[in-house]
């Protein structure tokens, strides 16, 4: 027996060396399992069980909340009779010990009231200030008699019967409240004037001393490169901007990416899967240890593969989450708004929706986007509050 020992020994050590490093960065997925009723009345009993499953390390912490209710249990499966009558959207999502919580799984569970419910009727339904300027807050106040789910739009979705709520519209907005049972639907309606402020724009380009392109064997500055080169290294490119001139007190309105004049080399769409912009604020530098084998979680901006083929962005990339962090960065003080482009590696997802499936170490050429060759640049519409 201890002539074999060794030999068995050193295999399992070959194939443990041999073993793709563990990918935590995947979040786990939640299932609800079982719900008793979708249907009860005010004060019956319902039981919930869900379960999670993640692909590595363990489930740790769950949650379930009610759209009506709010936050129910923390437990996989729970027992309660406090729902409030009407239709609930119930959540469940669980988290692994990697801090990653899943998407939320919904169902639906209808509470109606005993006895049979009663015309709803809008008591109070106004906001405070039904005229603001651009950037200022109003507050709607409600409140709604009888039974049944009561919902206000647009953006706010279903509300207890009585209540307020801050909104900061950007433009006049009519919001409506709905009150809806089995007896039918009632409504009303507020309006909040909103007066524009001038907008001030600053255009900003990155500062080439603090990006750059990170491999995994080094960290060139000054040069901006993602995708891979001629011997399938893969790269990422770092973008530094100053934006030590946007007033503390500003409020961002629109944020625009402009890379409409980088340079493509090779075919890194869709060799290399989708371009991902994501939120990395770095540092005065770059080091190596910021290369991420793994695709990082919640992306500002991901351009399209199957869009963009080989093509240069037509115009430049803008959406509501370059906004919030732009804005993030400014009311910390920050001076610096600072981005990491990286593929999504076609290995880390099975994509089979892919037009184009050849392995990008099956080639001996380059595959990468030259964005430091593009002036990259930052466009930041703010407005000042009064």
């Amino acid at each position: 027996m201890k002539n074999w020992a060794i030999p068995i020994l050193v295999l399992v050590m070959l194939v443990a060396g041999c073993a793709k490093p563990v990918n935590v960065a995947i979040p786990p997925l939640a299932y609800i399992d079982s719900v008793s009723s979708s249907e009860i009345y005010v004060g019956d009993k319902i039981k919930f069980s869900g379960h999670g499953f993640t692909t590595n390390g363990e489930i740790v912490a769950y949650n379930w909340r009610s759209s009506i209710n709010g936050d129910l249990s923390k437990l996989a499966s729970f027992e309660i009779n406090t729902l409030d009558a009407g239709a609930h959207t119930i959540w469940f999502k669980v988290q692994n010990n990697y801090g990653y919580w899943s998407t939320e799984a919904g169902t639906s569970v209808n509470v109606l009231a005993r006895g049979g419910p009663a015309k709803m009727q809008i008591k109070i339904f106004s906001a405070s200030s039904p005229s603001i300027k651009e950037g200022d807050w109003s507050t709607l106040t409600w409140e709604v008699t009888g039974l049944g789910t009561v919902r206000i739009d647009p953006d706010i979705g279903n509300v207890s019967s009585s209540g307020s709520r801050a909104v900061r519209p950007w433009q006049d907005t009519v919001y409506t409240l709905f009150g809806t049972n089995d007896m039918g639907m009632v409504s009303a309606t507020t309006k909040v004037t909103v007066t524009a402020l001038p907008t001030n724009t600053l255009i900003l380009y990155s500062i080439a001393g603090e990006g750059g392109t990170v491999r995994k064997d080094k960290v060139v500055l000054g040069e901006v490169l993602v995708g891979e080169n001629e011997l399938q290294v893969q790269m990422q490119g770092f973008l530094s901007f100053d934006i030590s001139a946007i007033p503390p007190d500003a409020i961002i309105k629109r944020v625009d990416l402009d890379l409409t004049a980088v340079v493509v080399y090779g075919s890194p769409f869709p060799n290399q899967g989708s371009l991902n912009i994501y939120n990395q604020q770095y540092g005065p530098t770059l080091k190596s240890n910021d290369y991420m084998v793994i695709v990082p979680t919640g992306y500002l901006y991901s351009w399209n593969y199957t869009v963009a083929s080989t093509n240069v962005p037509q115009q430049p990339f803008s959406n509501t989450d370059f906004v919030n962090a732009v804005q993030k960065q400014v009311d910390a003080r920050s001076n610096r708004f600072q981005i990491r482009l990286q593929f999504e590696k076609y290995y880390y997802y099975g994509r089979p929706d892919y037009s184009y499936t050849q392995s990008a170490y099956n080639v001996s050429y380059s595959n990468y986007i030259d964005i430091g060759a593009g002036n990259p640049k930052l466009i930041i519409r703010y407005i000042i509050p009064d």
